[in-house]
Protein backbone atom coordinates (compact mmCIF):
# COMPACT_ATOMS: atom_id res chain seq x y z
CA UNK A 1 0.00 0.00 0.00
CA UNK A 2 1.57 3.34 -0.78
CA UNK A 3 2.31 5.91 1.91
CA UNK A 4 3.51 9.55 2.54
CA UNK A 5 5.38 11.19 5.03
CA UNK A 6 3.59 12.04 8.31
CA UNK A 7 5.69 15.40 8.74
CA UNK A 8 3.79 17.43 11.61
CA UNK A 9 2.15 19.78 9.13
CA UNK A 10 0.27 16.55 8.43
CA UNK A 11 -0.68 15.22 11.26
CA UNK A 12 -2.13 19.22 12.17
CA UNK A 13 -4.17 19.06 9.07
CA UNK A 14 -5.95 15.85 10.24
CA UNK A 15 -6.88 17.59 13.09
CA UNK A 16 -7.74 21.26 12.11
CA UNK A 17 -7.83 20.86 8.03
CA UNK A 18 -11.27 21.18 7.97
CA UNK A 19 -13.28 24.74 6.74
CA UNK A 20 -15.72 24.50 9.70
CA UNK A 21 -13.12 23.59 12.41
CA UNK A 22 -11.19 26.24 11.55
CA UNK A 23 -14.75 28.93 11.50
CA UNK A 24 -15.01 27.28 14.74
CA UNK A 25 -11.66 27.80 16.47
CA UNK A 26 -11.47 31.46 15.35
CA UNK A 27 -14.84 31.82 17.06
CA UNK A 28 -13.16 30.41 20.28
CA UNK A 29 -10.09 32.39 20.29
CA UNK A 30 -12.63 35.32 19.83
CA UNK A 31 -14.67 34.50 23.24
CA UNK A 32 -17.09 31.92 22.14
CA UNK A 33 -18.39 29.44 24.49
CA UNK A 34 -21.60 28.05 24.19
CA UNK A 35 -22.93 26.02 21.45
CA UNK A 36 -25.50 28.97 20.01
CA UNK A 37 -22.99 31.34 19.91
CA UNK A 38 -20.74 29.22 17.32
CA UNK A 39 -23.91 28.23 15.36
CA UNK A 40 -24.89 32.23 15.28
CA UNK A 41 -21.27 33.06 14.81
CA UNK A 42 -20.28 31.11 11.96
CA UNK A 43 -23.34 30.18 10.19
CA UNK A 44 -22.74 26.81 9.67
CA UNK A 45 -25.46 24.58 10.39
CA UNK A 46 -26.67 23.05 13.85
CA UNK A 47 -25.67 19.97 13.20
CA UNK A 48 -22.32 20.43 11.84
CA UNK A 49 -21.58 22.45 14.78
CA UNK A 50 -22.47 19.97 17.04
CA UNK A 51 -19.94 17.20 15.03
CA UNK A 52 -17.21 19.45 15.09
CA UNK A 53 -17.82 20.02 18.80
CA UNK A 54 -17.67 16.54 19.19
CA UNK A 55 -14.75 16.06 17.48
CA UNK A 56 -12.94 18.65 19.28
CA UNK A 57 -13.54 17.60 22.66
CA UNK A 58 -12.27 13.96 21.68
CA UNK A 59 -9.09 15.41 20.25
CA UNK A 60 -8.43 17.22 23.23
CA UNK A 61 -9.07 21.36 21.92
CA UNK A 62 -11.81 21.66 23.81
CA UNK A 63 -13.31 20.83 27.44
CA UNK A 64 -16.81 20.63 28.81
CA UNK A 65 -17.67 23.22 31.47
CA UNK A 66 -20.85 23.98 33.23
CA UNK A 67 -21.87 27.44 31.88
CA UNK A 68 -23.65 29.62 35.41
CA UNK A 69 -26.22 27.52 37.37
CA UNK A 70 -28.19 25.56 34.76
CA UNK A 71 -27.67 22.59 32.47
CA UNK A 72 -26.27 24.41 29.71
CA UNK A 73 -22.44 23.54 28.82
CA UNK A 74 -19.73 25.89 27.83
CA UNK A 75 -16.95 24.57 25.62
CA UNK A 76 -13.42 25.93 27.17
CA UNK A 77 -10.03 25.66 25.22
CA UNK A 78 -7.30 23.54 26.61
CA UNK A 79 -3.61 24.15 26.68
CA UNK A 80 -4.07 22.13 23.30
CA UNK A 81 -5.62 24.36 21.81
CA UNK A 82 -5.09 27.92 22.95
CA UNK A 83 -1.34 26.44 21.30
CA UNK A 84 -2.94 27.09 18.25
CA UNK A 85 -3.54 30.74 18.48
CA UNK A 86 -0.21 31.43 16.66
CA UNK A 87 -1.13 29.45 13.81
CA UNK A 88 -4.16 32.14 13.99
CA UNK A 89 -2.22 34.65 14.24
CA UNK A 90 -0.03 33.80 11.12
CA UNK A 91 -3.11 33.14 9.31
CA UNK A 92 -4.27 36.59 10.16
CA UNK A 93 -1.16 38.17 9.14
CA UNK A 94 -1.09 36.71 5.67
CA UNK A 95 -5.06 37.94 5.13
CA UNK A 96 -3.93 41.18 6.27
CA UNK A 97 -0.91 41.71 3.51
CA UNK A 98 -2.77 39.77 0.96
CA UNK A 99 -6.40 39.96 0.98
CA UNK A 100 -7.15 42.93 3.17
CA UNK A 101 -9.99 43.91 1.00
CA UNK A 102 -11.85 39.99 1.22
CA UNK A 103 -13.76 41.33 4.43
CA UNK A 104 -16.66 44.17 4.67
CA UNK A 105 -14.66 45.77 8.23
CA UNK A 106 -11.19 46.03 8.94
CA UNK A 107 -9.63 43.89 11.76
CA UNK A 108 -6.72 46.01 14.50
CA UNK A 109 -4.46 43.93 16.58
CA UNK A 110 -3.27 45.84 19.77
CA UNK A 111 -0.62 43.88 21.53
CA UNK A 112 -1.68 44.46 25.84
CA UNK A 113 2.03 44.33 27.31
CA UNK A 114 2.87 47.83 25.07
CA UNK A 115 -0.52 48.57 24.51
CA UNK A 116 0.03 49.54 20.66
CA UNK A 117 -1.54 48.64 17.39
CA UNK A 118 0.47 46.21 15.54
CA UNK A 119 0.69 43.00 12.81
CA UNK A 120 2.09 39.69 13.88
CA UNK A 121 5.59 39.49 12.86
CA UNK A 122 6.88 35.42 12.41
CA UNK A 123 10.28 35.41 14.52
CA UNK A 124 13.08 33.03 15.01
CA UNK A 125 12.95 32.16 19.00
CA UNK A 126 16.44 31.98 19.11
CA UNK A 127 17.80 35.40 17.56
CA UNK A 128 14.12 37.08 17.05
CA UNK A 129 14.97 38.05 13.93
CA UNK A 130 12.10 38.08 11.66
CA UNK A 131 11.82 34.35 9.16
CA UNK A 132 13.10 34.45 5.32
CA UNK A 133 12.03 30.97 4.14
CA UNK A 134 14.54 31.21 1.85
CA UNK A 135 17.15 31.71 4.78
CA UNK A 136 15.81 27.60 6.37
CA UNK A 137 17.47 24.54 5.84
CA UNK A 138 15.53 21.20 6.71
CA UNK A 139 16.48 17.35 7.19
CA UNK A 140 14.66 14.58 7.80
CA UNK A 141 14.32 14.03 11.68
CA UNK A 142 14.47 11.26 14.29
CA UNK A 143 10.31 11.05 14.01
CA UNK A 144 10.10 10.98 10.59
CA UNK A 145 7.74 8.57 9.23
CA UNK A 146 4.88 7.24 6.82
CA UNK A 147 1.17 7.05 6.61
CA UNK A 148 -1.37 5.84 4.34
CA UNK A 149 -3.33 8.84 3.64
CA UNK A 150 -7.12 9.24 4.06
CA UNK A 151 -8.93 11.93 1.86
CA UNK A 152 -12.17 10.17 2.34
CA UNK A 153 -13.91 12.25 5.31
CA UNK A 154 -14.24 16.32 4.08
CA UNK A 155 -15.44 17.96 0.88
CA UNK A 156 -14.98 21.11 0.02
CA UNK A 157 -17.56 23.48 0.92
CA UNK A 158 -20.25 24.69 -1.59
CA UNK A 159 -20.43 27.84 -3.06
CA UNK A 160 -23.91 28.24 -0.96
CA UNK A 161 -22.35 27.32 2.17
CA UNK A 162 -19.28 30.09 1.60
CA UNK A 163 -21.84 32.83 0.12
CA UNK A 164 -23.62 32.32 3.60
CA UNK A 165 -20.46 33.46 5.76
CA UNK A 166 -19.06 35.70 3.09
CA UNK A 167 -17.29 38.44 4.82
CA UNK A 168 -17.89 37.44 8.16
CA UNK A 169 -15.05 35.35 8.95
CA UNK A 170 -11.88 37.45 9.87
CA UNK A 171 -9.44 35.05 7.68
CA UNK A 172 -12.18 33.54 5.58
CA UNK A 173 -9.78 33.05 2.42
CA UNK A 174 -7.11 31.77 3.96
CA UNK A 175 -9.31 29.40 6.35
CA UNK A 176 -10.65 27.94 2.69
CA UNK A 177 -7.14 27.12 1.86
CA UNK A 178 -6.24 25.69 5.17
CA UNK A 179 -9.15 23.65 5.37
CA UNK A 180 -8.74 22.00 2.66
CA UNK A 181 -5.62 19.38 3.28
CA UNK A 182 -5.07 18.77 -0.59
CA UNK A 183 -4.03 22.17 -1.16
CA UNK A 184 -2.05 22.50 1.94
CA UNK A 185 0.01 20.00 0.81
CA UNK A 186 0.49 21.25 -2.38
CA UNK A 187 1.96 24.05 -1.05
CA UNK A 188 4.18 21.74 1.21
CA UNK A 189 5.24 20.20 -1.60
CA UNK A 190 6.45 23.59 -3.10
CA UNK A 191 8.14 24.40 -0.16
CA UNK A 192 10.18 21.25 -0.01
CA UNK A 193 11.32 21.76 -3.65
CA UNK A 194 8.56 19.38 -5.11
CA UNK A 195 7.20 21.21 -8.25
CA UNK A 196 6.73 18.72 -11.36
CA UNK A 197 2.88 17.67 -11.25
CA UNK A 198 4.00 13.72 -11.21
CA UNK A 199 6.36 14.44 -8.14
CA UNK A 200 3.66 16.36 -6.19
CA UNK A 201 1.51 13.85 -7.23
CA UNK A 202 3.77 10.90 -5.46
CA UNK A 203 4.58 13.28 -2.74
CA UNK A 204 0.68 13.25 -2.09
CA UNK A 205 -0.87 10.45 -3.17
CA UNK A 206 -3.95 12.42 -4.83
CA UNK A 207 -5.78 11.33 -7.69
CA UNK A 208 -4.76 13.14 -11.11
CA UNK A 209 -8.08 15.05 -11.05
CA UNK A 210 -8.14 16.08 -7.68
CA UNK A 211 -4.43 17.44 -8.08
CA UNK A 212 -5.28 19.22 -11.39
CA UNK A 213 -8.42 20.90 -9.53
CA UNK A 214 -6.45 21.96 -6.35
CA UNK A 215 -3.18 23.46 -8.85
CA UNK A 216 -5.66 25.28 -10.65
CA UNK A 217 -7.47 26.73 -7.23
CA UNK A 218 -3.70 27.57 -6.27
CA UNK A 219 -3.28 29.28 -9.59
CA UNK A 220 -6.22 31.31 -9.72
CA UNK A 221 -5.64 32.27 -5.93
CA UNK A 222 -2.34 33.70 -7.22
CA UNK A 223 -0.41 31.51 -4.84
CA UNK A 224 1.73 29.76 -7.54
CA UNK A 225 3.17 30.11 -10.88
CA UNK A 226 3.15 27.84 -13.90
CA UNK A 227 6.62 27.98 -14.99
CA UNK A 228 7.31 25.99 -18.54
CA UNK A 229 10.11 23.96 -18.81
CA UNK A 230 9.86 21.80 -22.13
CA UNK A 231 10.31 23.65 -24.90
CA UNK A 232 9.17 20.18 -27.14
CA UNK A 233 5.30 20.27 -25.23
CA UNK A 234 3.40 22.07 -22.63
CA UNK A 235 5.00 20.80 -19.17
CA UNK A 236 5.01 22.88 -16.35
CA UNK A 237 6.70 23.52 -12.77
CA UNK A 238 4.67 25.01 -10.16
CA UNK A 239 6.32 27.45 -7.97
CA UNK A 240 5.47 29.54 -5.06
CA UNK A 241 4.91 33.06 -6.04
CA UNK A 242 5.61 36.12 -3.20
CA UNK A 243 2.16 35.64 -1.85
CA UNK A 244 2.71 31.57 -2.00
CA UNK A 245 5.82 31.89 0.24
CA UNK A 246 4.57 34.15 2.60
CA UNK A 247 2.19 31.53 4.05
CA UNK A 248 5.39 29.68 5.54
CA UNK A 249 5.07 31.37 8.54
CA UNK A 250 1.06 29.50 8.62
CA UNK A 251 3.35 26.34 7.77
CA UNK A 252 5.92 26.82 10.57
CA UNK A 253 3.67 27.52 13.57
CA UNK A 254 0.73 24.35 12.38
CA UNK A 255 4.22 22.08 12.31
CA UNK A 256 5.17 23.54 16.11
CA UNK A 257 1.93 22.74 17.15
CA UNK A 258 2.12 19.11 15.10
CA UNK A 259 5.75 18.69 16.94
CA UNK A 260 4.45 19.82 20.53
CA UNK A 261 1.28 17.75 20.87
CA UNK A 262 1.42 14.92 18.00
CA UNK A 263 5.33 14.15 17.70
CA UNK A 264 6.15 10.09 19.24
CA UNK A 265 8.68 9.44 21.52
CA UNK A 266 11.97 9.56 18.65
CA UNK A 267 11.33 13.25 18.06
CA UNK A 268 10.06 15.50 15.59
CA UNK A 269 10.28 14.26 12.04
CA UNK A 270 11.61 17.49 10.38
CA UNK A 271 14.29 19.20 11.53
CA UNK A 272 14.43 23.35 10.84
CA UNK A 273 18.01 25.55 10.80
CA UNK A 274 17.48 29.40 11.07
CA UNK A 275 20.50 30.30 8.75
CA UNK A 276 20.85 33.41 10.04
CA UNK A 277 21.96 32.31 13.47
CA UNK A 278 22.42 28.89 12.95
CA UNK A 279 19.61 27.69 15.57
CA UNK A 280 17.15 25.50 15.26
CA UNK A 281 13.91 27.05 14.06
CA UNK A 282 11.40 28.10 16.21
CA UNK A 283 8.61 30.07 15.20
CA UNK A 284 7.84 32.55 18.06
CA UNK A 285 5.02 35.12 17.39
CA UNK A 286 6.15 38.68 18.05
CA UNK A 287 4.36 42.14 18.26
CA UNK A 288 5.86 44.54 15.55
CA UNK A 289 5.53 47.72 17.57
CA UNK A 290 8.08 46.07 20.93
CA UNK A 291 8.96 42.55 19.56
CA UNK A 292 7.27 41.27 23.05
CA UNK A 293 5.84 37.99 22.60
CA UNK A 294 2.20 37.31 21.70
CA UNK A 295 -0.31 35.02 23.00
CA UNK A 296 -4.08 34.52 23.61
CA UNK A 297 -3.77 36.41 26.68
CA UNK A 298 -2.20 39.84 25.77
CA UNK A 299 -3.69 39.80 21.72
CA UNK A 300 -6.95 42.61 22.08
CA UNK A 301 -9.14 42.33 18.61
CA UNK A 302 -11.05 45.50 17.21
CA UNK A 303 -13.51 44.66 13.95
CA UNK A 304 -14.73 47.70 12.23
CA UNK A 305 -16.56 49.59 15.39
CA UNK A 306 -16.88 46.52 17.07
CA UNK A 307 -14.24 46.05 20.11
CA UNK A 308 -13.82 42.53 20.57
CA UNK A 309 -12.97 40.90 24.22
CA UNK A 310 -9.27 42.22 25.87
CA UNK A 311 -9.13 38.51 26.69
CA UNK A 312 -10.56 36.42 24.38
CA UNK A 313 -10.68 33.26 26.63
Amino acid sequence: METIRACSIWRALEVVGDVPVLLIMERAFLGCHRFEEFVAQTHLARSVVNSRLARLVEVGLFEKAPAGSGRRLAYRLTDKGRDLFPTALMILRWQHRWEPARRGYQVRLSHGTCGQAMEPVAACAACEGEINPRQVTWCPGPGLSQVVPDYSRRRKPTAAAVARRDGLAMVDSAIELFGDRWATLVVRACFTGIHRFDDIQRDTLMATNVLADRLDRLLGQGIVKPIQYSAHRERFEYHLTEKGRDLYPVLLALLKWGDAWFADEKGPPLLLTHQPCGQRLDLSARCSACGGALDLGNVAFAMGGERGRDDPA
